[in-house]
């Protein structure tokens, strides 16, 4: 059974066990979402739209195929690229950064990005591979020799295995980041509207 599963709270509100990463993560979707005039720049929303839906379908589809600890996800996205939930992630920064469309918001964003791509997600590949090489030996080797980290496959990956299920969604509660993205989303939007008939 997952540690989340049964009666266990929802991570996200037992803040005694918030991690460093969802600190961090709260702290700058708050800043974003304080300084966020998309009245100055209305024609990045569409775009911002655009890449953080992306961002969410690409993490439910990862989600989807995820049984941690069971087997080795090499179907859906993982046949593309190792890491589909960092990718989506990536999409969901860049797309609620150029939506909120201040100068602070995009300065921040620029900021977020530097330090995801040249810190976190370098770390967070070392040791999800250390775990995975441990778990799976020569499968994963393998798999890791064929498919990349970030950057996807034109073709899928010949050996896979998994499918997609909602259940896998719901364990890994996928529907936390959604409904978050959500959130954020609706409150860009509507301080959008709401200066734009201010002024």
């Amino acid at each position: 059974m997952s540690k989340h599963e049964g009666n266990a709270p929802i991570p996200i509100f037992d803040v005694q066990k918030w991690t460093i990463r969802m600190v961090i993560a709260a702290a700058f979707g708050g800043a974003l979402l304080v300084l966020a005039r998309p009245q100055d720049r209305p024609f990045l929303i569409i775009p911002g739209l655009a890449a953080a839906t992306l961002g969410c379908l690409i993490r439910i589809w990862g989600c989807g195929h995820l049984r941690k600890n069971k087997f080795l996800a090499t179907g859906g996205p993982y046949a593309y690229v190792r890491h589909p939930l960092y990718v989506g992630t990536f999409f969901i920064l860049v797309g609620l950064g150029l939506m909120g469309g201040s100068n602070w918001v995009l300065g921040l964003l620029a900021v977020a990005i530097l330090v995801y791509v040249s810190f976190y997600a370098p770390r967070k590949e070392r040791k999800e591979s250390d775990r995975l090489e441990r778990r799976f030996g020569e499968e994963f080797v393998k798999y890791r020799t064929v498919v990349k980290s970030y950057f996807p496959r034109f073709t899928p990956y010949p050996e896979r295995q998994g499918h997609f299920a909602w259940e896998g969604v719901m364990i890994n509660r996928e529907y936390l980041i959604t409904m978050a993205v959500v959130f954020g989303v609706s409150v860009i939007v509507g301080k959008y509207f709401w200066f734009t008939c201010q002024g």
